[in-house]
């Protein structure tokens, strides 16, 4: 690669370059660590657009590893010596001993019955959706790699196989999926590292208690589906490297235990645009896999006895919906989850073998307008999250399509529909609940009394609900759209312009951000701050028609709705711009930054986390091929000239921006870290100003580093200093 050193022209003619500063007496240009600019270009449709930073993308070579180093070393240092920051580490410390409920997931036993037995796991639900976000998709993971066996469903079983002492997990890594074959001869496992979306499926003896080497699955990208003697299986073709290698070219195949893998039964292949999703059993001996194009998809269903015939597509509509299976009846059949025909999504029965749309049974919502976020199935009966003005309501269906029953929830809030779980012993239903200013509450719901009885303590020592405030307000945006915001504060502040301000965003994939409990906003709240959840377009707060009016070419939207309700609590007395922050994750993170480039003068310091800054380059890698529905291809070119007006790393200019804390995990096999590299780069050597521009990047994180204290502290020290807010720790 051939150097460049990249030399930006001020506004008074003076040239400065990477590492210099201002000849004047006033605030100098941080002298940050050297940048390798080389001169690679990338030809789009004739425009050649300058990368200089690409060699970043091999996140794991000595020297982006070296530069990474540096990059830390110097973030540390200034964040460090900054006052505020023992304060905040002191607090923030003590906070993180205070364990919070919502990532306290309910642990409960996943069983699975093979004949006469009861082969169970002990497991916590967690997020392994590819999507740049943090919802849906929630799988079981075991707690601690173990399986035990029982005779009945009630009784507590017996130790079968630890997984710890058989070399299969290492690590970080944790089984996500757990099968036995129909003879008991088999126990088949996949184990996955939490900051990657592929794992590996191993094979073990039930005789012998000992790992089958050769029958050993890298990469797979889904679920397995145990049939006989085998399994079927997905593997994209081209993975080189698990931590950045492009997902797609999904396949589809069967193996079977003790052959080689080169004798595999190759299925269905997805192509460059597809990516398939298999179902953990079969249903009355059909084996049934999802293929998707962005958030829509098709079912498709096979006869294992006879591979030969392709599998037929029984529902779909050229992927214009979602169709998934979400459970299966006793009369076999299909409990679908679809968006055809809903304001958000519903839940319908299907006969597979008659699933023409005039013979479906809906099942809920009762109302069609109703926005149905989440949906769940405990015992006899279904329930489901439904949305009124961004906050949650809990409502119990019975499949007879009867008046919901309405599940009383303690007051204006969101519901985590990552905890909700179903105890199989007892058939009640688990959720948790919060708002701004209300931590999680976990509860059980028993169907038979109607009652929700709470789980353990929600109090968190030092903080008391009673001190604080929440409402919700409505703002039009740049083109009349109503965006609601939620507020929080403490009671009795002054609308004066003088108060701390942290807004946060998200804005994509349909993903609903409800006005949720974070307790890393304890510190801005006793600090006389004002944190704000904005529901801005391109999320799924009111429905399919919210999420397409802020994607693709209509995406600009979404940046708006964020610039309007920063200008609606400045304009309201609740802050100004020099107190004012934003911050995001992933999707939110590349919001934020957009946002922040966007309207440099709106915000005071922006906090963009594993963000998506390079939208020419994120298809190539893992499974950023999916994420084609928010942000359109590179490839095509009205997308093209869409993608260079927004995305973050084409459009920094030599002007002033507010300070920023660019964030990520060093080893996130979701949105790559190279994002957030390249964009801090170019941040610091073609951006003006003298306010920092500076970049953390976290050893062993994946795709949430801002769950950490370390982050966290880093966070709110550069908040409370550029925001020259008194910390008030009472």
């Amino acid at each position: 690669m051939k150097k460049i050193l990249i030399c930006l022209l001020s506004a008074s003619g003076i040239i400065s370059c990477s590492g210099g500063s201002s000849p004047n007496n006033g605030p100098k240009k941080l002298n940050y660590p050297a940048s390798l600019a080389t001169d690679t270009t990338n030809n789009y449709f004739g425009n050649i657009v300058a990368d200089p930073y690409q060699w970043m993308e091999s996140i794991n070579s000595d020297q982006t590893l070296e530069w990474v180093d540096n990059q830390n070393y110097f973030s540390n240092s200034y964040i460090s010596k900054l006052p505020e920051y023992t304060i905040v580490e002191n607090l923030l410390t003590q906070y993180s001993t205070l364990k919070s409920l919502k990532n306290d997931h309910i642990i409960n036993r996943h069983f699975i019955k093979v004949n006469d037995k009861y082969y169970y796991t002990k497991d916590k639900k967690i997020n392994f959706n590819t999507k740049p976000n943090h919802r849906s998709n929630f799988e079981h993971v075991s707690v601690d790699n173990k399986i035990y066996v029982t005779n009945n469903i009630n009784n507590v079983g017996t130790l079968f196989l630890d997984l710890n002492k058989l070399g299969i997990i290492n690590e970080d890594e944790s089984v996500v999926q757990t099968g036995v074959t129909s003879d008991n001869a088999y126990t088949i496992t996949k184990t996955q590292d939490p900051n990657l979306d592929a794992g590996i499926i191993s094979v073990i003896n039930n005789d012998t208690k000992e790992l089958m080497p050769n029958d050993e699955i890298k990469y797979s990208t889904s679920f397995f589906t145990i049939y006989n003697d085998g399994f079927f299986y997905v593997k994209p073709k081209n993975i080189t490297d698990v931590h950045t290698s492009n997902y797609n070219h999904q396949d589809l195949y069967y193996h079977q235990i003790g052959t080689s893998q080169s004798t595999d039964k190759l299925i269905f292949s997805g192509g460059e645009i597809l990516s398939i999703n298999l179902y953990p059993n079969l249903s009355s001996d059909i084996f049934y896999f999802q293929t998707n194009i962005d958030t829509n998809s098709q079912i498709y269903s096979l006869d294992p006895t006879n591979m030969n015939v392709p599998p037929t597509m029984i529902l779909g509509d050229n992927y214009k919906s979602e169709f998934s299976i979400a459970n299966i009846e006793s009369n076999n059949n299909l409990l679908i989850q679809t968006t055809q025909g809903a304001a958000q999504k519903r839940l319908i029965s299907v006969n597979p073998n008659n699933t023409e749309s005039s013979n479906w049974h809906n099942i809920l919502p009762a109302n069609n307008n109703d926005i149905v976020n989440a949906i769940s199935i405990c015992g006899n009966y279904y329930y489901a999250e439904v949305l009124v003005n961004g906050a949650s309501k809990l409502y119990r269906y019975e499949s007879d399509n009867s008046t919901p029953i309405n599940i009383e929830l303690p007051g204006i809030g969101g519901l985590n529909d990552e905890a909700f779980d179903c105890n199989e012993s007892t058939s009640e239903f688990q959720y948790q609940y919060s708002n701004m200013i209300t931590p999680w509450r976990a509860y059980n719901y028993n169907p038979n009394t109607q009652i929700s009885n709470k789980i353990g303590n929600d109090s968190i020592l030092g903080f008391n609900s009673n001190d604080y405030e929440m409402k919700e307000f409505f703002v039009p945006s740049t083109d009349g759209a109503e965006i609601s915001i939620f507020i929080a504060h403490k009671k009795g502040i002054k609308l004066d312009n003088s108060n701390p301000a942290l807004i946060y965003v998200y804005g994509g994939f349909d993903t609903a951000v409800k006005p949720f409990f974070d307790q890393n906003n304890i510190l801005l709240l006793k600090s006389g701050g004002v944190s704000v959840v904005a529901q801005v377009r391109g999320g799924g707060e009111y429905g399919t028609s919210w999420y397409n009016s802020g994607r693709l070419f209509n995406k600009q939207n979404t940046y708006n709705d964020v610039a309007t309700v920063a200008n609606y609590i400045i304009n309201n007395g609740y802050t100004n711009p020099s107190k004012l922050a934003l911050w995001g994750a992933s999707n939110g993170g590349i919001t934020t930054a957009i946002t922040a480039l966007q309207n440099p003068n709106l915000f005071k310091v922006v906090f963009p986390m594993v963000g998506v800054h390079d939208l020419l380059r994120y298809q190539l890698f893992t499974n950023g091929f999916t994420w084609y529905s928010d942000f359109g291809y590179s490839s095509i070119q009205d997308q093209f000239n869409n993608i260079m007006t927004i995305s973050p790393l084409q459009n920094v200019r030599n002007i002033s921006y507010p300070s920023m804390l660019i964030m990520a995990g060093m080893e996130d096999g979701r949105v790559v870290p190279s994002h957030s590299y390249k964009f801090a780069a170019t941040m610091q050597n073609s951006a003006g100003g003298t306010n920092p521009y500076l970049l953390k990047a976290y050893a062993g994180q994946g795709h949430g580093p801002y769950n950490t204290t370390e982050a966290q502290i880093d966070m709110w020290t550069l908040f409370f200093n550029q925001t020259n807010t008194k910390i008030n720790s009472n």
